[in-house]
C-alpha cells in the first residue's frame, strides 16, 4: 500500500464501458445542458419583467416628485406674487399722500 502512494503517477485502469452506457450518460448530459438552458431563459424573462416593472415605478415616482416641485414652486410665486402686489398697493398709498400733502402745500390759504 506504501508503495502504491509513494508512486508519483499512478493511475489505475478504467474498465470499457458499455457503448449503451457512454450513448444514456451522452443522453443525460444532453438533457440536463437543456434543461439548465430553459431555466435561464426563464429567469432571463423574470428579470426583464422585473426590470420594467422597476422602470415604471421609477417614471411614476419622478412625475409624482415633479408635480410636488411644480406646486411648491407656483406656491411660493404665489405668495410673492401676493407680497409683491402687497408691496406695491403700499407704495401707491405712501405716494398718494405725498403727492397729496405737496398738492395742499402748493394750494394758497383759503382764509387769509
Amino acid at each position: 500500500m506504501t508503495t502504491f502512494l509513494n508512486k508519483q503517477h499512478v493511475y489505475s485502469k478504467i474498465e470499457r464501458e458499455d457503448p449503451d452506457d457512454i450513448k444514456h450518460r451522452k443522453a443525460q448530459f444532453l438533457i440536463y445542458k437543456s434543461l439548465n438552458k430553459a431555466d435561464s431563459v426563464v429567469s432571463q424573462r423574470k428579470n426583464l419583467w422585473l426590470k420594467l416593472k422597476f422602470y415604471k415605478l421609477k417614471i411614476k415616482i419622478g412625475r409624482r416628485l415633479n408635480m410636488l416641485k411644480k406646486s411648491i414652486l407656483l406656491t411660493f410665486s404665489v405668495a410673492k406674487g401676493g407680497v409683491y402686489k402687497q408691496f406695491i398697493c403700499q407704495l401707491k398709498y405712501l405716494k398718494k399722500m405725498l403727492v397729496s400733502r405737496e398738492a395742499m402745500v402748493s394750494l394758497p390759504p383759503v382764509f387769509s
